[in-house]
């Protein structure tokens, strides 16, 4: 079997179980959003049920940029990365299409739980003070692509 003299550079594929778990156990990535022809990038913390990405916006303050971004149907990419060294790391890109979850809908408490199990968030920001606003988002992936390189492959 042919080796692929460049995936130690930049990658090869991850598998899809591969790519579960990175999304299952990391917690943590950058999603960026567009605006026309501006872009908007931010580290968050996101849930992932096996299927789709779910994010919490927090508003803290009069403005916040990523409420001006965010839009249903709007498209979005979220990155995770997960970087031990040159030879030693793998990220998962997921890009989709974001979906506004109603705090009164039935899907709030899938995203409230899902953020609970597997983001750097607690069901307790819910129902804590100090922010003016929380706003819950599915990613509706469209394509999810991993690529990693590991000791043994450089």
């Amino acid at each position: 079997m042919p080796t692929d003299t460049y995936g130690q550079w930049i990658g090869t594929p991850m598998d899809d179980a591969d790519v579960d778990a990175v999304l299952e156990s990391s917690g943590w990535g950058v999603v960026s959003l567009a605006d026309g022809d501006e872009p908007y990038s931010l580290p968050l913390s996101f849930g992932y049920d096996g299927e789709n990405v779910y994010l919490a916006f927090i508003r803290t303050g009069s403005s916040n940029r990523k409420f001006e971004f965010a839009a249903e149907g709007k498209p979005a990419r979220l990155l995770v990365t997960d970087v031990s060294g040159r030879f030693d790391w793998e990220s998962v890109a997921v890009t989709g299409t974001l979906r506004a979850v109603d705090r009164d809908g039935e899907e709030w408490e899938t995203l409230i739980e899902t953020l609970d199990d597997n983001a750097w968030f607690t069901a307790g920001f819910e129902r804590a003070a100090g922010y003016e606003e929380l706003r819950g988002w599915r990613l509706e992936p469209d394509e999810v692509r991993g690529l990693q390189v590991r000791p043994d492959e450089g």
